[in-house]
C-alpha cells in the first residue's frame, strides 16, 4: 500500500474502463471553455484552443476520408 491510498484507487479506477474518444460537440464544447480561458487570462491558453481545433479539423479530414474510401469501394464493386 502506499503512501497516498487515493492514487492506487484512482489508477483502479482508470485501468477498468476503455478510454473513449472525444465526441464532436466534446471538443467543441472544450473549445468554448478554452476560448474563455484565452478572453479571461490571455494567450497563454492559446495553444490549448490550437490543440483542440486540430483534433476538430482531424475529425473532419477522417470522416471525409473514410466516405470517399467506401464510395470509391462501392463504385469498384
Amino acid at each position: 500500500m502506499s503512501y497516498y491510498p487515493f492514487v492506487d484507487k484512482a489508477q483502479n479506477v482508470i485501468g477498468s474502463r476503455p478510454c473513449e474518444e472525444p465526441s464532436r460537440a466534446d471538443i467543441k464544447r472544450g473549445m468554448t471553455m478554452a476560448a474563455q480561458l484565452v478572453q479571461r487570462y490571455g494567450p497563454k491558453y492559446w495553444p490549448v484552443l490550437e490543440r483542440l481545433k486540430q483534433e476538430y479539423d482531424a475529425l473532419d479530414d477522417r470522416e471525409a476520408l473514410l466516405a470517399s474510401l467506401l464510395s470509391d469501394a462501392d463504385q469498384a464493386a
